[in-house]
């Protein structure tokens, strides 16, 4: 059986994921200022776009548009039903996107036309697909879609897959330290998000405070404050490390960056994270942080993901 994987653009994944093994894009379309182009992922472009964010003094209008439910179909009937016979659409949280409420929506056209379109291309099989809301952001999303080919790879069948990954989305944990609090204040701002109020981002400003953030559940909001962005990223890993130690339960660790990924190596607590990865024989993925992402959180920002059924966070370690 031919399993496929079709995910949007905030899933920050390397890009040989997508090359190589065949992931599936349902491209975001952004609106910066007067400017609208699409997310595909594209490494050197998201590179220099969080570059020039770095450079950029003016605040622009930003509008992140998902994939509709007639876009979505037609991926699908133009391409994935005659390349696949099974396919995972796993979305960003539905808390802060359309797309997986547009993917619902569209599996009911694409269950209803498809037969024809595989008959046409000589395929008398039946298709199938499982929308999947990953609850998380980011390399949250990540995480499980590493584990869905991990497992399409091994074998496993559509059903063992699906039962597997909806049993993980709890246990996804996505943690992201910003460098700085006026993107993701601005922006959280205008959605009418309240994770950060104005207080904190003032206080948080002046006295250098990072907050870790934590997306887990479709709910993102601090989980810690600490003096300084290397102190904050090496809190962030060293828990990683923690839950390493513990034993995941996907043998997986995600990590985005908005910029050059390069630059994770030098981060504080990195190496020590991974070392103990290699290790326990789980792998590191880390990526560009999606365009998508970027504008949401400003240029510089770390996240990090993983999957465990015995974590807890801890701020002094």
């Amino acid at each position: 059986m031919r399993i496929g994987l079709v995910v949007d653009s905030s899933c920050d994944l390397p890009h040989s994921f997508f090359n190589e093994d065949g992931i599936e894009l349902m491209p975001t379309t952004l609106r910066i200022g007067d400017q609208t182009f699409e997310d595909h992922r594209n490494k050197n472009q998201t590179i220099a776009f969080h570059s020039a964010q770095m450079e950029q003094k003016a605040d622009f209008e930003v509008e992140s548009i998902p994939y509709s439910s007639e876009q979505i179909e037609n991926l699908f009937l133009d391409k994935l039903v005659r390349n696949y016979d099974h396919v995972f659409c796993l979305t960003v949280t539905r808390s802060r996107s359309d797309i997986y409420e547009n993917a619902m929506k569209a599996s009911i056209g694409i269950l209803g036309k498809y037969k024809k379109v595989r008959q046409d291309a000589g395929i008398d099989s039946h298709f199938s697909l499982a929308v999947i809301n990953s609850c998380n952001i980011f390399t949250g999303t990540a995480v499980l879609a590493a584990e869905v080919m991990r497992m399409i790879k091994a074998g496993a069948a559509p059903s063992v897959i699906d039962s597997r990954i909806r049993e993980l989305v709890p246990h996804t944990y996505c943690y992201m330290v910003p460098p700085g609090l006026q993107h993701i204040y601005k922006r959280a701002s205008k959605r009418g998000d309240k994770s950060i109020n104005w207080a904190s981002f003032m206080l948080g400003s002046m006295l250098d405070i990072k907050p870790i953030l934590l997306g887990h559940m479709d709910e993102t909001g601090p989980v810690a404050k600490l003096r300084h962005f290397d102190a904050a990223v090496e809190t962030m890993f060293a828990n990683v490390t923690l839950a390493v130690w513990a034993g995941l339960a996907a043998p997986a660790i995600c990590i985005g960056y908005g910029g050059d990924p390069v630059a994770v190596q030098k981060m504080p607590g990195f190496q020590r994270l991974q070392a103990e990865a290699e290790s326990a024989g789980v792998a590191i993925h880390v990526a560009p942080m999606s365009m998508t992402g970027g504008v949401h959180t400003g240029p510089g920002c770390v996240t990090v993901a993983f999957i465990s059924d015995k974590h807890t966070f801890e701020e002094k370690v």
